[in-house]
Protein backbone atom coordinates (compact mmCIF):
# COMPACT_ATOMS: atom_id res chain seq x y z
CA UNK A 1 0.00 0.00 0.00
CA UNK A 2 1.37 3.53 -0.96
CA UNK A 3 2.27 5.51 1.50
CA UNK A 4 1.20 9.30 1.65
CA UNK A 5 4.60 10.17 1.05
CA UNK A 6 4.69 7.88 -2.14
CA UNK A 7 2.01 9.62 -3.50
CA UNK A 8 3.45 13.16 -2.64
CA UNK A 9 6.64 11.99 -4.94
CA UNK A 10 5.10 10.72 -7.71
CA UNK A 11 2.53 13.74 -8.23
CA UNK A 12 5.64 15.61 -7.93
CA UNK A 13 7.09 13.29 -10.51
CA UNK A 14 3.98 13.78 -12.39
CA UNK A 15 4.11 17.78 -12.13
CA UNK A 16 7.65 17.66 -13.23
CA UNK A 17 7.42 15.88 -16.50
CA UNK A 18 4.73 18.60 -17.62
CA UNK A 19 7.27 21.30 -16.37
CA UNK A 20 5.10 23.10 -13.65
CA UNK A 21 7.88 22.50 -10.71
CA UNK A 22 9.65 25.64 -9.98
CA UNK A 23 13.77 25.23 -9.35
CA UNK A 24 13.45 24.29 -5.50
CA UNK A 25 10.47 21.92 -6.01
CA UNK A 26 12.66 20.02 -8.52
CA UNK A 27 15.96 20.22 -6.47
CA UNK A 28 14.15 18.86 -3.59
CA UNK A 29 12.49 15.79 -5.67
CA UNK A 30 16.53 14.93 -7.40
CA UNK A 31 17.38 14.66 -3.48
CA UNK A 32 14.29 12.28 -3.39
CA UNK A 33 16.24 10.23 -6.39
CA UNK A 34 19.55 10.13 -4.75
CA UNK A 35 17.74 8.35 -1.48
CA UNK A 36 15.69 6.12 -3.38
CA UNK A 37 17.20 5.05 -7.04
CA UNK A 38 13.94 3.35 -7.43
CA UNK A 39 11.94 6.37 -8.04
CA UNK A 40 13.97 6.96 -11.64
CA UNK A 41 11.40 3.90 -12.81
CA UNK A 42 8.57 6.21 -12.31
CA UNK A 43 10.44 9.00 -13.73
CA UNK A 44 11.06 6.67 -16.29
CA UNK A 45 7.27 5.64 -16.69
CA UNK A 46 6.28 9.63 -16.41
CA UNK A 47 8.44 10.58 -19.66
CA UNK A 48 7.18 7.75 -21.57
CA UNK A 49 3.58 7.88 -21.21
CA UNK A 50 3.75 11.66 -22.21
CA UNK A 51 5.75 11.03 -25.05
CA UNK A 52 3.38 8.30 -26.28
CA UNK A 53 0.31 10.82 -25.70
CA UNK A 54 2.18 13.74 -27.80
CA UNK A 55 2.82 11.30 -30.57
CA UNK A 56 -0.90 10.50 -30.32
CA UNK A 57 -1.75 14.18 -30.50
CA UNK A 58 0.29 14.84 -33.32
CA UNK A 59 -0.80 12.08 -35.45
CA UNK A 60 -4.48 13.04 -34.64
CA UNK A 61 -3.26 16.70 -35.27
CA UNK A 62 -5.81 17.67 -31.91
CA UNK A 63 -4.31 18.62 -28.48
CA UNK A 64 -4.40 15.56 -25.95
CA UNK A 65 -4.66 16.35 -22.84
CA UNK A 66 -2.16 14.82 -20.16
CA UNK A 67 -3.71 13.73 -17.11
CA UNK A 68 -1.71 12.13 -14.02
CA UNK A 69 -1.28 8.05 -14.11
CA UNK A 70 -3.73 5.86 -12.19
CA UNK A 71 -2.10 4.66 -9.14
CA UNK A 72 -2.59 1.06 -10.44
CA UNK A 73 0.26 2.16 -12.88
CA UNK A 74 2.66 2.48 -10.66
CA UNK A 75 2.45 -1.11 -9.25
CA UNK A 76 2.97 -2.65 -13.11
CA UNK A 77 6.28 -4.59 -12.95
CA UNK A 78 9.62 -2.10 -13.96
CA UNK A 79 9.70 -5.15 -17.35
CA UNK A 80 6.61 -4.16 -18.31
CA UNK A 81 7.04 -0.86 -18.13
CA UNK A 82 10.39 -0.79 -20.34
CA UNK A 83 8.39 -2.83 -22.87
CA UNK A 84 5.35 -0.54 -22.81
CA UNK A 85 7.50 2.77 -22.83
CA UNK A 86 10.84 1.42 -24.67
CA UNK A 87 12.26 3.74 -22.80
CA UNK A 88 16.07 4.15 -21.42
CA UNK A 89 17.47 7.39 -21.60
CA UNK A 90 15.35 9.07 -18.73
CA UNK A 91 17.90 11.24 -17.77
CA UNK A 92 17.21 13.58 -20.44
CA UNK A 93 15.17 15.68 -18.37
CA UNK A 94 16.81 18.43 -17.74
CA UNK A 95 17.82 19.12 -14.41
CA UNK A 96 19.26 22.48 -12.30
CA UNK A 97 20.69 20.15 -9.13
CA UNK A 98 24.37 20.44 -8.04
CA UNK A 99 26.17 18.05 -8.31
CA UNK A 100 27.51 18.21 -5.10
CA UNK A 101 24.42 17.19 -3.55
CA UNK A 102 25.10 13.69 -4.73
CA UNK A 103 28.41 12.99 -3.80
CA UNK A 104 29.74 12.00 -0.09
CA UNK A 105 30.78 14.98 2.10
CA UNK A 106 32.32 13.07 4.91
CA UNK A 107 32.93 9.01 5.31
CA UNK A 108 31.83 7.64 8.12
CA UNK A 109 33.97 5.88 10.43
CA UNK A 110 32.24 2.36 9.56
CA UNK A 111 34.46 2.22 6.11
CA UNK A 112 37.52 2.46 7.78
CA UNK A 113 39.41 -1.25 7.18
CA UNK A 114 40.37 -3.43 9.55
CA UNK A 115 41.54 -6.27 10.69
CA UNK A 116 39.25 -9.91 8.87
CA UNK A 117 40.06 -11.02 12.61
CA UNK A 118 37.48 -8.43 13.92
CA UNK A 119 34.83 -9.76 12.23
CA UNK A 120 35.74 -13.80 12.57
CA UNK A 121 36.77 -14.98 15.77
CA UNK A 122 38.14 -17.87 14.38
CA UNK A 123 40.87 -16.24 12.05
CA UNK A 124 44.05 -15.24 13.39
CA UNK A 125 45.52 -11.91 14.34
CA UNK A 126 48.80 -11.12 12.33
CA UNK A 127 50.90 -8.32 12.82
CA UNK A 128 49.59 -6.23 10.13
CA UNK A 129 46.37 -6.88 11.37
CA UNK A 130 47.28 -5.16 14.61
CA UNK A 131 48.75 -2.80 12.90
CA UNK A 132 45.26 -2.38 10.85
CA UNK A 133 43.09 -2.34 14.18
CA UNK A 134 45.30 0.03 16.00
CA UNK A 135 45.33 2.71 13.11
CA UNK A 136 41.40 2.33 13.67
CA UNK A 137 41.34 2.68 17.13
CA UNK A 138 43.97 6.13 16.58
CA UNK A 139 41.30 7.51 13.99
CA UNK A 140 38.51 7.41 16.24
CA UNK A 141 40.33 8.81 19.58
CA UNK A 142 40.36 11.49 17.11
CA UNK A 143 44.66 11.08 16.75
CA UNK A 144 44.25 11.07 12.67
CA UNK A 145 48.16 11.35 12.63
CA UNK A 146 48.98 8.68 14.98
CA UNK A 147 46.22 6.62 12.10
CA UNK A 148 48.75 7.52 9.46
CA UNK A 149 52.18 6.59 10.97
CA UNK A 150 50.64 2.98 11.49
CA UNK A 151 49.04 2.58 8.21
CA UNK A 152 52.13 3.91 6.34
CA UNK A 153 53.94 1.06 8.61
CA UNK A 154 51.98 -1.25 7.03
CA UNK A 155 52.61 -0.05 3.63
CA UNK A 156 56.24 0.31 4.52
CA UNK A 157 56.69 -3.86 6.28
CA UNK A 158 53.53 -5.22 4.42
CA UNK A 159 54.01 -4.59 1.45
CA UNK A 160 51.07 -7.31 0.63
CA UNK A 161 47.37 -8.19 -0.12
CA UNK A 162 45.15 -7.29 1.23
CA UNK A 163 46.99 -5.28 4.08
CA UNK A 164 48.61 -2.75 1.65
CA UNK A 165 45.31 -1.45 -0.17
CA UNK A 166 43.35 -1.73 3.62
CA UNK A 167 46.17 0.94 4.44
CA UNK A 168 46.62 3.18 1.80
CA UNK A 169 42.66 3.03 1.74
CA UNK A 170 42.19 4.24 5.27
CA UNK A 171 45.00 6.69 4.42
CA UNK A 172 42.96 8.14 1.70
CA UNK A 173 39.46 7.91 3.81
CA UNK A 174 41.65 10.13 6.22
CA UNK A 175 42.64 12.66 4.11
CA UNK A 176 39.34 13.03 2.10
CA UNK A 177 37.63 14.07 5.17
CA UNK A 178 40.40 16.41 6.49
CA UNK A 179 39.78 17.82 2.86
CA UNK A 180 43.12 16.93 1.22
CA UNK A 181 41.81 15.52 -2.32
CA UNK A 182 44.28 15.30 -3.95
CA UNK A 183 46.26 13.47 -1.83
CA UNK A 184 43.22 10.95 -1.02
CA UNK A 185 43.21 10.52 -4.43
CA UNK A 186 46.53 9.15 -4.62
CA UNK A 187 45.80 6.61 -1.94
CA UNK A 188 42.58 5.40 -3.44
CA UNK A 189 44.22 5.17 -6.71
CA UNK A 190 46.85 2.75 -4.98
CA UNK A 191 44.24 0.86 -2.90
CA UNK A 192 42.04 0.24 -6.30
CA UNK A 193 45.07 -1.11 -8.20
CA UNK A 194 46.06 -3.15 -5.81
CA UNK A 195 42.85 -4.48 -4.84
CA UNK A 196 42.11 -5.91 -8.62
CA UNK A 197 40.99 -9.59 -6.52
CA UNK A 198 39.18 -7.98 -3.59
CA UNK A 199 35.99 -6.78 -5.18
CA UNK A 200 35.23 -4.97 -1.80
CA UNK A 201 38.21 -3.17 -1.40
CA UNK A 202 38.43 -1.97 -4.99
CA UNK A 203 34.55 -0.74 -4.71
CA UNK A 204 35.26 1.45 -1.84
CA UNK A 205 38.07 2.69 -3.66
CA UNK A 206 37.26 3.28 -6.96
CA UNK A 207 33.73 5.09 -4.87
CA UNK A 208 35.21 7.45 -2.88
CA UNK A 209 38.06 8.05 -5.69
CA UNK A 210 35.32 8.99 -8.32
CA UNK A 211 33.99 11.63 -4.91
CA UNK A 212 37.42 13.03 -4.70
CA UNK A 213 37.51 13.39 -8.29
CA UNK A 214 34.56 15.43 -8.58
CA UNK A 215 35.39 17.72 -5.13
CA UNK A 216 39.14 18.50 -7.46
CA UNK A 217 36.83 19.82 -10.50
CA UNK A 218 37.69 16.57 -12.58
CA UNK A 219 34.25 15.17 -13.62
CA UNK A 220 35.87 13.28 -16.66
CA UNK A 221 37.95 11.16 -13.96
CA UNK A 222 35.04 10.55 -12.10
CA UNK A 223 32.64 9.51 -14.06
CA UNK A 224 35.45 6.61 -14.95
CA UNK A 225 35.79 5.91 -11.12
CA UNK A 226 32.24 6.00 -10.47
CA UNK A 227 31.22 3.33 -13.47
CA UNK A 228 34.07 1.16 -12.39
CA UNK A 229 32.62 1.03 -8.84
CA UNK A 230 29.09 0.62 -10.47
CA UNK A 231 30.56 -2.53 -11.82
CA UNK A 232 31.74 -4.45 -8.88
CA UNK A 233 27.89 -4.70 -8.07
CA UNK A 234 27.94 -4.08 -4.25
CA UNK A 235 26.88 -1.91 -1.66
CA UNK A 236 27.62 1.80 -3.71
CA UNK A 237 25.81 0.28 -6.92
CA UNK A 238 22.58 2.10 -6.40
CA UNK A 239 23.97 5.52 -5.47
CA UNK A 240 27.07 4.93 -8.39
CA UNK A 241 24.19 4.52 -10.86
CA UNK A 242 22.58 8.15 -9.92
CA UNK A 243 25.79 9.77 -9.96
CA UNK A 244 26.80 8.07 -12.68
CA UNK A 245 23.85 9.34 -14.74
CA UNK A 246 24.02 12.86 -13.03
CA UNK A 247 27.76 13.27 -14.10
CA UNK A 248 27.09 12.06 -17.59
CA UNK A 249 24.26 14.19 -18.08
CA UNK A 250 26.67 17.27 -16.77
CA UNK A 251 28.93 15.98 -19.31
CA UNK A 252 26.52 15.98 -22.25
CA UNK A 253 26.59 12.44 -22.51
CA UNK A 254 23.41 11.45 -22.39
CA UNK A 255 23.10 8.68 -25.01
CA UNK A 256 21.72 6.33 -22.24
CA UNK A 257 24.36 4.47 -22.05
CA UNK A 258 24.89 2.56 -18.70
CA UNK A 259 28.41 1.77 -16.98
CA UNK A 260 30.53 -0.57 -18.64
CA UNK A 261 33.78 -2.65 -17.84
CA UNK A 262 37.24 -0.67 -18.83
CA UNK A 263 39.38 -2.72 -20.64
Amino acid sequence: MESSRERDIYKKIDAYVKGSLSENEIEALWNEFAKDPTLLDHLELEVGVKKILEKKAAENAKPTKIHSLPNWIWHASAAAVIVIVGLVQFFRVQTPTSLNEFIVADIPLEQIETADGIRSENNLITPPDSLLNLGFAAISSGDNEKALELFNAVISNYNEEPYASKAFLNKGIIHYNDGEYQESILNFKEAAERSKENRMISEKAYWYLGNAYINVEEPEKALVAIGEAYNRDGIFRKPAFVLYRKLSYDLGKIDGEQPTESN
